[in-house]
């Protein structure tokens, strides 16, 4: 019984040892590649379109909230005319917080709709790297794992197997 157990210790001992482990640091890997960096550009184009249509929406809020001061210290608004001109101001910064909200949602889908088809692409290969050289598993090395056994990274296995397509 004692030989049995040292006997089922050993091998899954080996079967441990002999695993093929992977690690690549997807972050530095994408940035790596000219593709991801047309994307970036991309993405950064779509939110100066974005900030800039939100800076006219300020200043035009700024321009009327001015010329409100303006008419209030001058007197030449009554009472029921600045509480109008005021709730009027109030629709004009939601709106404004509102659009700030929106292009910042709408942002981050646009990022999210041209990153797919990359880690698409990416996670294909990556399973197929895995698959084809015997790696039981491939950690990401830009989630913040601290210690990991020694493994191959497999980033130049990834290059190779998204450049044949």
């Amino acid at each position: 019984m004692r030989l049995l157990f040292i006997t089922c210790l050993c091998l899954i001992g080996s079967f441990t040892f002999s695993q093929k482990i992977g690690h690549l640091n997807t972050v530095a890997f994408i940035d790596t590649l000219t593709e991801a960096k047309i994307m970036a550009d991309k993405i950064a184009d779509y939110e100066k379109a974005l900030t800039s249509q939100g800076e006219q929406m300020a200043m035009k809020f700024q321009k009327n909230v001015e010329m409100f001061q303006k008419d209030v210290q001058s007197g030449a608004l009554t009472p029921i005319q600045q509480q109008s001109k005021q709730t009027e101001l109030e629709t004009e910064q939601a709106a404004l917080g509102n659009y700030q909200k929106s292009a910042q949602e709408s942002l981050l889908k646009r990022r999210d709709e041209l990153l797919k088809p990359l880690l698409d692409r990416i996670n294909k290969a990556l399973i197929e790297i895995g698959k084809e050289d015997g790696y039981q598993f491939i950690f990401d090395s830009s989630i913040g794992l601290l210690y990991f056994p020694e493994s191959d990274n497999v980033s130049a296995k990834l290059s190779q197997k998204l450049a044949k397509g």
